[in-house]
C-alpha cells in the first residue's frame, strides 16, 4: 500500500501530533481533533485548487448525509427525489443518519445492491462505501 508523501509528512509524521498531555483531558483532545479538521481542509483544499474546503464533519454517517444534501442541490434532474444507497457493507450509523436527514427533506432512500442501481428511476445521487462494515 502506497502513502502518498503528503499524507506521511503531514499527518503520520507530524512531531505536532505529539504531546505530553494525557488523553483524558478534554481541552487537549478537543484541540487535536479541531487541528486535524484543519489540517484536513488544508489537504483538501491544496489538492482540489479550491480557495474552501470546509471539513467541519466529524463522522462518517454525518458526511454521507451532508454528500446526499449536496447531491441534490447540484442533481440536474428534474423531479428525481430518490437517493441510492448500496446495501453491500454499509454502516449501520450511517444508513440510520443519511434516513433520518432524508425523512427532514422528503427524500425516498432506496437500499438495494450496488449492481441494482440503474433499475431505480428518478435517483439524484448514490452512496457507494470503498471500505465497508466488515472491512
Amino acid at each position: 500500500m502506497l502513502t502518498p508523501p503528503v499524507i506521511q509528512r503531514n499527518i503520520l509524521e507530524n512531531p505536532v501530533w505529539y504531546a505530553s498531555y494525557t488523553p483524558y483531558q478534554p481541552e487537549v483532545s478537543q484541540g487535536r481533533r479541531l487541528k486535524a479538521l484543519l489540517k484536513f481542509q488544508t489537504l483538501t483544499s491544496d489538492l482540489t485548487c479550491l480557495d474552501l474546503a470546509p471539513a467541519s464533519l466529524l463522522d462518517e454517517a454525518t458526511a454521507a448525509a451532508e454528500a446526499m444534501a449536496l447531491a441534490k442541490r447540484a442533481s440536474k434532474l428534474k423531479g428525481a427525489n430518490r437517493f441510492f444507497v448500496a446495501a453491500d457493507e454499509v454502516h449501520p450509523q450511517m444508513l440510520d443518519v443519511v434516513r433520518t436527514r432524508a425523512a427532514t427533506f422528503g427524500f425516498e432512500v432506496i437500499v438495494d445492491k450496488a449492481e441494482k442501481v440503474r433499475e431505480w428511476k428518478g435517483v439524484f445521487g448514490v452512496l457507494l462505501l470503498q471500505m465497508g462494515t466488515t472491512g
